[in-house]
């Protein structure tokens, strides 16, 4: 039998210390790590692409009910609205505000910076090993029916 190793748990510790930094290195009281981290998404696609809420549930993993929250919150604060598709009134693309607009090159830079910031002292062969290793994780956790016979 395998020892438990605490992946999980060191993945919950970098995730939490990474979105509390994120939200403290620059962006504004009213946007939360996540929030951010959809903003950027969005920044980084205006006037290339367009977003719906599909495109976020998949780009970060989380459910339609989590991103609707998420979406209301940016709504709310003036950062997003949400306009219907013509030909499908179940799509809702995803426009960014000028308020919005004009954080792009800190967001995005911020961004830049923290990610250079978080893997300083780590070598380029150790970064592509853990994205393969999350990457397959990630891949066995959705593939898995956990509490089965896996």
């Amino acid at each position: 039998m395998q020892k438990h190793l605490g992946i999980n748990r060191q993945i919950h510790i970098l995730a939490n210390c990474s979105t509390r930094k994120f939200n403290e290195s620059f962006l504004d009281d009213d946007i939360t790590g996540k929030q951010g981290s959809v903003l950027h998404f969005l920044l980084m696609r205006a006037g290339k692409q367009a977003v719906y809420q599909r495109d976020i549930e998949k780009q970060f993993g989380i459910r339609r009910s989590s991103v609707t929250s998420l979406l209301q919150k940016l709504e709310d604060n003036g950062y997003i609205t949400r306009e219907a598709v013509e030909n499908d009134a179940r799509l809702k693309l995803i426009v960014l505000t000028p308020k919005a607009l004009k954080f792009q090159k800190s967001v995005v830079q911020g961004t830049i910076d923290f990610e250079n910031k978080m893997i300083q002292g780590v070598s380029v062969d150790d970064i592509a090993t853990w994205q393969r290793v999350t990457q397959q994780m990630t891949k066995n956790l959705k593939d898995a029916k956990i509490g089965g016979d896996d």
